[in-house]
């Protein structure tokens, strides 16, 4: 499964404009038979993390692909995109692999965590077989994004922190309260 997030980092004072024009994106893309996708605000976390996050779930690179494509065909979206663009100071749209299951539905207004884990290349080996002997879920950066955690765990990686920091990985823990479920 491909896991594409878009990362919203918001000018000072417009958090809540972003969250607002991330939310019209997804009513957009529901108009253009498009799956809406998840919004999140950001309610805890460092400046490393985005203010609004908005996720959506692939089978393949070919459906992300056609989805790009169909957002692309859209002068309504553009439109968003326009806006958007106003409101940002930065925007990033990493993909990850993630595992078959997406874990429970979420409600709106539902709060999880994730940390994030921002380590060299050279050890993500390493990193991956911490987290997999921990038994710890993690979404793996594929591709796009500049300075963004190179895994994000879902659940909570404090028993293998002290393995982590040893091999030079810094955690970045968030909070995030679901603002539209998809």
């Amino acid at each position: 499964m491909i896991v594409s997030l878009n990362f919203y980092y918001a000018h000072p004072g417009k958090e809540a404009a972003v969250l607002r024009q991330r939310i019209r994106a997804c009513d957009v893309r529901s108009a253009l038979g498009l799956p809406r996708g998840q919004v999140c605000a950001k309610i805890e976390g460092g400046d490393d993390w985005p203010d609004t996050l908005w996720r959506l779930d692939f089978p393949d690179m070919a459906g992300q692909h056609t989805d790009m494509a169909a957002r692309a065909a859209s002068p309504d979206f553009e439109a968003i995109r326009l806006g958007m663009r106003k409101l940002y100071r930065r925007f990033e749209r990493p993909l990850y692999a993630g595992g078959e299951d997406s874990g429970n539905p979420l409600r709106r207004g539902d709060v999880y965590a994730w940390s994030g884990i921002f380590c060299a290349e050279s050890a993500c080996p390493a990193v991956s077989e911490i987290l997999a002997d921990a038994g710890l879920s993690a979404l793996d950066y594929q591709s796009g994004g500049k300075d963004v955690p190179r895994f994000i765990v879902c659940g909570d990686p404090a028993p293998v922190a002290a393995g982590l920091s040893a091999l030079g990985a810094r955690l970045e823990r968030s909070l995030w309260r679901v603002e539209d479920p998809g």
